[in-house]
Order: structure tokens, then C-alpha cells, then sequence
């Protein structure tokens, strides 16, 4: 009896992750225009959806199941895609990096991906320089992640 248990709670967690909802991440920011190169070149792969084993810093976004996000995504709730860009900008003399994509964040892909970035963010958008809007599925609100506090 133990073994059926066990099977039909197997069953029921694969049928959740097949079914589950999905999260949109928008992301916009300039990033320090001093990136070290490992940097540089990781998010290089990420955009260009090259493997990353070999080259990945120690953080638990690279481990976690689908390091890869920025070239994923496309449900049907979400409309819309946009292809990533990363870039230098020989006038602002920083780098940019741009993406839209949607997953099922089963693994906090997308909250690993912002603590990682978040050192290397030199400026968002407004006052409170945001750079990420979270939208999960059956949310009511977007999550808003921002550089500065609300008091500033």
C-alpha cells in the first residue's frame, strides 16, 4: 500500500509541474559599465541561449532548473515576446540588458536570475530606478522590483 501512495504523490507532482501556472518577467536596465568579464561573457550565453556549465558563477540561479530563461518563455496568457538584448552604448558608456519572457517558475528561476543581476544594475527606470515587473498567471498585481526604497 505504501508503494501506491508513494507512485500516486509522484503522479500528482508531475501532473502539477505539466499544468502549472506560468510568471512573465519584463526586464530593463543599465548595468555597470565596469562589468567584470566573466560577467559580460555569462550573460552573453544567457542571451544567445548557449550552455553554461563550464563557465558559471557560484550562484543558486546557475543551478537551479532552467538557468537558461532568457531564452524561454511563450504561454498563451502572456502575449507577446521579445527577443533578449544585451549591449554596450558607446553614449551612456554602459551596458544594457533587455528581455521579456514567461516560465513556470517552479524552481524560483526567475527571483534567483534578479538576486544574482541586482549587484551589477547601475540604473533602472524613474525615480526608484525599477528594472523587473513579475507578473504571475492569476495574479491580481505585478511585482515591482526596484533599486531604491520607497523613502528616498
Amino acid at each position: 500500500m505504501l508503494e501506491i501512495k508513494k507512485i500516486t504523490e509522484i503522479y500528482k507532482q508531475t501532473k502539477e509541474k505539466e499544468m502549472g501556472m506560468y510568471t512573465e518577467i519584463i526586464f530593463g536596465a543599465g548595468l555597470k559599465a565596469e562589468l567584470p568579464e566573466g560577467i559580460v561573457s555569462t550573460i552573453k550565453k544567457l542571451v544567445a541561449g548557449e550552455d553554461l556549465k563550464e563557465t558559471t558563477p557560484d550562484h543558486p540561479f546557475f543551478k537551479s532548473e532552467r538557468p537558461w530563461l532568457l531564452r524561454s518563455g511563450g504561454s498563451y496568457y502572456f502575449p507577446g515576446t521579445v527577443e533578449p538584448k544585451f549591449w554596450f552604448d558607446d553614449i551612456a558608456k554602459q551596458w544594457f540588458l533587455h528581455f521579456r519572457t514567461n516560465i513556470k517558475n517552479y524552481d524560483s528561476e526567475i527571483e534567483k536570475f534578479l538576486d544574482w543581476i541586482k549587484p551589477y544594475i547601475e540604473d533602472g527606470v524613474g525615480e526608484r530606478n525599477f528594472y523587473a515587473i513579475v507578473t504571475y498567471e492569476e495574479s491580481g498585481a505585478p511585482t515591482i522590483y526596484y533599486l531604491q526604497d520607497k523613502d528616498i
